[in-house]
């Protein structure tokens, strides 16, 4: 509401002071929340961004450090690689001596004999040339098929055909999962491979030689994101339980869950070389597979045993971060969208404020008040304007002056004219009074002479030149009494208002009074209807009798409508004598014709009151043909109900 001391104004949806402040939030609005939303999605990327790099270089500290242990860890196991040589030759040699199938051979007295070699417990194995374990005193492994591994089984092939031991690196078992050092070496024949594994699982708890376990509880502890790190390698691909594949299981210091996809997600990665992400298992977490390759050795299984490292992380932390930031760009928005209230108010205010009160002066001056000032206000342009509106109101009040002097004139002209419209009423009505008294008493005087006629027609001599004054007198007398008609008709053109017509209907009316005349009256004017004087039925009824007292025999009158774009086209026409082509526009005036000659005058006259035309368009000996066209707007088409 902006007000004065002396008016009120509402500053509603329509007022200028709401529609500036209106159009300056919108604006203002607009570009802050661009703004700002663009702040926020930059702070979230680059919470995301950090959270995404430093993974990685979290990931990459971890997988060197695997890498660098299993490197510095080949240094341990390459101390049992003598005494395994030994035991292999000593394999080897009771194999020969025995003469006997590997499934005959008693492994187990041989294991016991071995044994003595090693502090650890060991197993034996012989593989055939197929890559499948045939025997061996770990029965669990028996029926084991290594071809199903090409690249390991090309190293078996190899070591078969060839005549030197070989070794392996401490891997995990493929069953149990537990951590061995196994060696390799053909019998003479080449036909088996016999192979010691070394159990290395208790001597490494006894040692708390856990690898890969304190790598995961390492990693954990460097980052507080990291709900759970678990290391496999690809013995997933034999076990019969994942957990197997995670080399020194029980060393880890997490809760092993259950993860939907977790085997297909293992193999997409080894095969793939590459890691991957995915969201889940549950809210706020997202799980990485890190690939880790194997570094090249010497070792009959290098190559074959790249990791895999499952990390959790805990987007938590990042979410609070990304929601701090949402919340501080939306309070900031908010901030700055108050301010901008504020600045719209004020902004508002004054430049709507000259114009309320231009408007006030404005208001006051139509009021009639015409000697009230227009306020001074500020700025150019309503300087310009109050100028404006005070030259304007300087000339509407002279306007307004001579509107008064001319209004009391034409006061005083209507006064004058609505008297002499009186004094036409009277005197018109006088003359129509005169106009019926005169026709009374001519009608009367017409009566008496022919009745006179009629008495002294007996009495006089029947000669020629009797008879021709006689029939002359009577056809005097019958056109004085038509001429009278007229005078009686005509005073009634124009009088009335204008109404509708139903040609059809009034064809059928004007024939009753031709009764007797044998004649055929064709109607095609299709429920046409015309908008003329009420004298408008006289037009058809002398249409009609024109064509019989002219036309000769008449056996034949036709009404037909046409249109032409908005004009409508009625045509009356007969099969008579029809009208000579000089004579085609004299029928129409006054005074030609065999009798009054007023007829077709009096036609013509009665159409022109609404802008009708009539013409005569027919053919000599063919009869007479008239045109009548009704403009648009006084025709219609009346439609009836089936």
């Amino acid at each position: 509401m902006i007000s004065n001391k002396k008016n009120q104004y509402q500053c509603g949806f329509s007022s200028l002071y709401f529609k500036i402040m209106l159009i300056f939030l919108v604006f203002g609005s607009l570009f802050t929340c661009l703004f700002f939303s663009y702040q926020y999605l930059a702070e979230k990327n680059s919470i995301e961004n950090e959270f995404s790099l430093s993974h990685k270089y979290s990931e990459d500290s971890l997988i060197h450090a695997i890498q660098l242990a299993d490197q510095s860890f080949s240094l341990y196991d390459n101390a049992y690689n003598p005494v395994l040589k030994i035991a292999l030759q000593r394999f080897q040699e009771i194999y020969h001596q025995s003469g006997i199938t590997p499934a005959d051979m008693d492994l187990v007295s041989v294991k016991n004999e071995l044994s003595t070699y090693f502090e650890q417990p060991i197993d034996l194995y012989i593989i055939n040339a197929s890559g499948v374990i045939v025997a061996s005193t770990f029965e669990a492994e028996v029926g084991m098929d290594f071809s199903s591994i090409p690249q390991f089984m090309k190293k078996l092939t190899n070591i078969r055909l060839g005549n030197s031991t070989e070794y392996d690196a401490i891997v995990t078992g493929l069953k149990l999962g537990e951590e061995r050092k196994y060696g390799y070496i053909p019998t003479n024949d080449h036909e088996f491979i016999l192979e010691i594994g070394i159990n290395l699982q208790k001597f490494f708890r006894e040692q708390e030689i856990s690898k890969y376990p304190r790598f995961a509880h390492w990693y954990g502890q460097t980052r507080q994101d990291v709900s759970s790190v678990w290391i496999y390698d690809l013995t997933f691909l034999q076990a019969s339980d994942i957990k197997t594949a995670i080399p020194g299981f029980s060393d880890y210091t997490y809760e092993f869950q259950e993860i939907e996809g977790r085997k297909n997600n293992l193999l997409k990665v080894y095969r793939g070389h590459d890691s991957i992400e995915l969201a889940g298992p549950q809210k706020n977490q997202v799980t990485r597979y890190l690939y880790i390759p194997q570094i090249n050795s010497s070792s009959v299984s290098s190559g074959l045993f790249d990791k895999v490292a499952e990390i959790v992380y805990s987007t938590g932390q990042m979410q609070i971060k990304i929601n701090e930031a949402l919340s501080r760009n939306i309070f900031h928005a908010l901030l700055v969208i108050a301010v901008l209230v504020l600045i719209a108010f004020v902004i508002a205010r004054y430049i709507s404020r000259p114009v309320y009160q231009i408007i006030e002066d404005i208001e006051i001056i139509a009021n009639g008040d015409y000697e009230h000032p227009i306020r001074r206000t500020k700025g150019f342009e309503f300087k310009r304007l109050q100028a404006s509106i005070q030259k304007m109101v300087e000339k509407l009040k002279a306007d307004i002056i001579s509107i008064r002097q001319k209004t009391y004139e034409l006061d005083a002209e209507l006064q004058n004219r609505l008297r002499v419209e009186e004094s036409l009423k009277a005197a018109n009505h006088k003359l129509s009074l005169l106009g019926i008294i005169t026709r009374h008493d001519l009608l009367n005087q017409i009566t008496v002479v022919s009745s006179g006629l009629e008495l002294i027609d007996d009495d006089i001599e029947k000669n020629e030149q009797n008879i021709k004054l006689f029939t002359m007198m009577k056809n005097s007398l019958f056109s004085i009494r038509e001429i009278i008609q007229f005078t009686k008709m005509y005073e009634r053109m124009g009088v009335d208002e204008p109404i509708w017509h139903n040609i059809s209907l009034l064809i059928k009316e004007t024939m009753v009074n031709f009764y007797s005349q044998p004649c055929e009256v064709i109607d095609n004017t299709n429920n046409l209807e015309v908008f003329a004087d009420p004298m408008f039925n006289r037009v058809i009824y002398n249409l009609i009798e024109n064509s019989f007292r002219h036309g000769g025999k008449i056996s034949k009158i036709k009404f037909e409508s046409f249109f032409e774009d908005d004009v409508a086209l009625i045509i009356y026409s007969d099969n008579g004598s029809g009208i000579l082509l000089e004579n085609k526009e004299k029928i129409f005036s006054i005074g030609y014709g065999k009798n009054s000659g007023l007829g077709l005058y009096f036609i013509r006259d009665v159409l022109s009151f609404t802008e009708i035309e009539i013409r005569e368009t027919g053919t000599e000996g063919m009869g007479a043909c008239f045109e009548l066209r009704i403009p648009h707007g006084k025709w219609r088409i009346r439609n009836v109900n089936p």
